[in-house]
């Protein structure tokens, strides 16, 4: 009798150790995957935030890009992933709310994906070479209507924050997009390259990718999609006093993870997220990556994709 109690409570001890062994997360090492190549948005925010959350959670958290193919490759890897907590999508406009608009028979729904909480965003900034004759927004619009088969302009393959700040723009001018000539790339920073480079009449990117060739001396910033001017520079107009007040492409960024990922990991993310946000060291790390802090929980964000979603295919007809 006594043994058998014994072997009770040892059996008792030993399932209480193990269930508090997996009910401890994180465990194991985070691998963030980020759909972009390094060096602009949100590779930037998801270095910062990897390195926050390395020293809370004291696990490493690894930043892969998986540029290319409209955001699909690092999508699907996140979507096949298992729902352990230790793969996660550095999530976006680009590879949420534009991609079944823009890539066809997708082999899973936009929604099959665990939302997590949206992070940051950036405003899309209208960018030439300082050589540009581009002055102001205005000239690069009457060049486009011109002369629209010579009018190139930078586009990430349709899936990107360039691209939906174009069809803004070809939108709000009455310019056919398709009669222009598109430029495709693989990342905003490759975009920002190119157009540095005088390759591209007039480009599109985001201040994390700007601001170094802006500062050399190879960049000039026309407009600032959207109302509101960008915190380092002052002097630069909106889109709005641009007399293009449609054309507000706001690129956000937030995190997303595998289908049927448990809910106390979502929390944990939320909590831990949430209270970084408010720091204002972070705020300010986040600034310097080029974007504005910016927290929706898991809920907000799924209804921002959806409503994001509904407005974006309106611009992509057919």
């Amino acid at each position: 009798m006594l043994r058998t109690v014994v072997l009770a409570l040892a059996t008792l001890a030993l399932s209480g150790s193990i269930a508090g062994a997996q009910g401890k997360y994180p465990a194991k090492p985070i691998e963030i995957i980020v759909p972009f190549a390094a060096g602009a948005s949100t590779d930037a925010s998801a270095r910062i935030i990897a390195q926050m959350l390395e020293a809370r959670w004291q696990v490493p958290v690894k930043v892969v890009n998986k540029p290319g193919g409209n955001t699909v490759p690092a999508v699907t890897e996140v979507m096949s992933a298992k729902p352990d907590g230790t793969v996660f999508l550095m999530d976006n406009i680009a590879s949420s709310a534009m991609l079944d608009t823009v890539v066809k028979n997708l082999p899973y729904s936009v929604f099959d994906r665990t939302f997590v909480a949206v992070t940051a965003y950036t405003p899309l900034m209208f960018i030439v070479h300082t050589d540009s004759t581009f002055k102001t927004l205005k000239d690069a619009v009457d060049a486009l209507r011109s002369d629209t088969a010579n009018f190139t302009w930078t586009s990430l393959g349709g899936v990107g924050g360039q691209d939906l700040a174009f069809r803004q723009f070809f939108a709000a001018t009455g310019v056919d997009i398709n009669k222009a000539r598109a430029i495709a790339l693989k990342g905003g920073s490759e975009a920002v390259t190119l157009t540095a480079g005088g390759h591209v009449r007039l480009g599109t990117g985001t201040w994390s990718a700007v601001a170094a060739p802006y500062s050399a001396g190879k960049l000039r910033v026309l407009a600032v999609c959207g109302d509101v001017r960008w915190p380092g520079l002052p002097d630069t107009p909106t889109t709005k006093e641009a007399g293009l007040p449609d054309v507000d492409a706001q690129y956000w960024i937030g995190v997303s993870g595998p289908p049927k990922l448990p809910a106390d990991i979502v929390a944990t993310w939320n909590a831990a997220l949430k209270e970084l946000l408010a720091d204002k060291a972070v705020q300010e790390k986040l600034l310097n990556g080029g974007v504005l802090t910016s927290y929706l929980d898991a809920e907000a964000m799924r209804a921002k994709v959806e409503r994001d979603r509904k407005a974006i295919k309106t611009l992509f007809p057919g």
